[in-house]
């Protein structure tokens, strides 16, 4: 076998391997919701000097209290309609406007309405902030 073979088996074999651990990430992402319903952005694209995302839910249960966080910090917390347009307010959240990766935006719903609750309802969305 010569070298240029080897080299190129062994490049095949990263290459395979970088495909397979990319895709299980973003499955691994996903297979984190639970419950019915969904959570859009209205606001995919911010930039560093806006403090206001906006969002609108279909499909989630009405009935129940919502927690909106962005960046790890609670926003909202309140019943929510669907298809109705919601804004939250990020200006004094430390990881809002991150450019270096795109910040979430999650929604939870527990059982018993308390945000430490078994949870029954968890979407995730993500934003993207752009340099000014």
């Amino acid at each position: 076998m010569k070298l240029g073979d080897v080299m190129r088996k062994k490049l095949s074999a990263l290459l395979f391997i970088g495909i397979i651990l990319s895709g299980c990430s973003t499955i691994a992402e996903n297979s984190l919701e639970t419950g019915k319903g969904s959570i859009e952005l209205l606001t995919p694209t911010i930039t560093a000097k806006d403090n206001e995302l906006e969002f609108k839910t279909e499909g989630i249960d009405e009935n129940k209290v919502t927690f909106i966080y962005v960046a790890n910090k609670k926003v909202l917390e309140q019943r929510i309609n669907n298809g109705e347009s919601y804004k939250v307010n990020i200006k004094d959240i430390e990881h809002a406007h991150r450019t270096d990766y795109k910040p979430k935006v999650q929604l939870l719903q527990t059982q018993d309405d308390h945000k430490d609750g078994e949870m029954v309802t968890f979407k995730q969305v993500r934003y993207t902030v752009k340099k000014d």
